[in-house]
């Protein structure tokens, strides 16, 4: 008969203090495997925030890949509808009718737990194993169990670790401002919340696309005003396959050639005017600016802040060597639209997007160099920078 923790929560995201938890859970009541079980959509609260499940689950599979008898169970991730926790309880008694299950929670969800819908059908299936908080009181916590007991079949037990006052709240709201909280989270999980751009403060929604999309028909000529949806459409699905929000990538897409048709006489006087600095080629081929201007547009026209964004507009044509993700996605969205017809091996190009990310920018700026060879007065040496940066790290990896 094996042991089995299980540790449910919603984990957005998950810290370093719930690793603790499940350590000290394991250690003290002899656990065989302590199973992290990702809350879908539960009854009493919101999982959104502009973070997807999966971005949860994600960051739950980095944090804990690396130690040993942690494992992650997305039953409830996959459940449809409100995720109620008898439901899943009722599934591991009949799955493991000869293990002992341990419900591993936080003394918050302890005070509440009578109020749970059919708790008597959780305790009768699983021992309850109590995290306290640092600053909980005792005396509460220790009621809340006497009445648990009183109320319930099955035993409630105090796990021997006072957890920190540390809510993944506070890490949501201050990732991006507060060292001591970003110092709260594994290191693997603190990369993978910059690289997918998660809890920024700016978070957009379908309103503003529909905004957007009633600007781009003004500012644009036909025909660029429906590429411009191509590569919204794109980037958005591209930001789903690899896990970045989708409605942000939108809007980049959106705003990604606001300024393509503008004259150049026009691009090169906003650049003067603030500071945004021009190459000889960009002043002999202005066209080459309306990444640069487009950014600016972003932010003073457009209302749209987010300064991954307003990034990846400015280097969409060009590149940059080690390009962030939205960067790439924006950068492929543009070259794999629907629209597009005439560029080379495009099938190829556009497996390769949903397959390799990597590989598949490599790929674009392999063709746009053999293409530019044949003018190399046009070249921008950022994109030959680019293009060896790719080339090295595709030959390296």
């Amino acid at each position: 008969m094996a042991r089995i923790g299980v540790y449910g929560g919603t984990f957005n995201p998950i810290h370093n203090t719930h690793i603790g938890i499940a350590k000290a859970a394991l250690s003290q009541y002899k656990l065989d495997k302590v199973y992290f079980l990702v809350a879908g959509t539960p009854p009493h609260k919101s999982t959104a925030d502009g973070i997807s499940d999966f971005n949860r689950l994600e960051m739950v599979r980095l944090a804990i890949k690396d130690i040993p008898y942690f494992d992650i169970d997305e039953r409830e991730i996959m459940r449809a509808g409100k995720s109620y926790s008898y439901i899943t309880f009722t599934e591991y008694h009949n799955e493991m009718p000869e293990d002992e299950i341990f419900f591993i929670m936080g003394s918050d969800s302890l005070i509440n737990f009578k109020n749970w819908v059919k708790p008597d059908v959780i305790s009768e299936y699983a021992t309850v194993l109590v995290a306290p908080r640092a600053g909980d009181d005792t005396a509460t916590i220790e009621h809340a169990i006497f009445e648990c007991k009183n109320m319930f079949d099955g035993d409630f037990m105090l796990i021997d670790y006072k957890a920190n006052a540390l809510a993944s709240s506070s890490i949501r709201e201050s990732f991006y401002s507060s060292d001591v909280n970003k110092a709260e989270v594994p290191d693997s999980v603190r990369e993978y919340i910059t690289k997918h751009n998660l809890y920024n403060k700016y978070c957009y929604s379908f309103s503003d696309v529909t905004r957007l999309d009633e600007e781009m028909k003004k500012e644009l000529k036909p025909s660029r005003y429906i590429h411009t949806i191509g590569v919204a459409n794109m980037a958005y699905s591209l930001a789903i396959r690899w896990d970045y929000p989708p409605i942000n990538a939108m809007v980049a897409g959106m705003l990604h050639d606001c300024a393509k048709c503008i004259s150049d006489e026009k691009r090169i006087s906003v650049c003067e005017k603030n500071n945004i600095p021009i190459t000889d080629i960009e002043y002999k081929y202005p066209h080459l600016l309306h990444g640069k201007v487009g950014a600016h547009y972003c932010k003073s026209k457009y209302d749209v802040f987010d300064e991954q964004i307003a990034h990846a507009i400015e280097v969409h044509t060009t590149g940059c060597p080690n390009m962030n993700l939205l960067d790439k996605i924006i950068f492929v969205a543009d070259y794999i639209e629907p629209g597009r017809d005439k560029q080379p091996r495009l099938d190829v190009v556009r497996a390769m997007a949903f397959k390799d990310l990597d590989m598949c920018v490599y790929l674009i700026l392999e063709d746009s160099v053999n293409y530019l060879n044949s003018n190399p007065e046009m070249v921008d040496p950022t994109t030959i920078d680019t293009f060896e940066f790719y080339k090295s790290y595709i030959e390296k990896r």
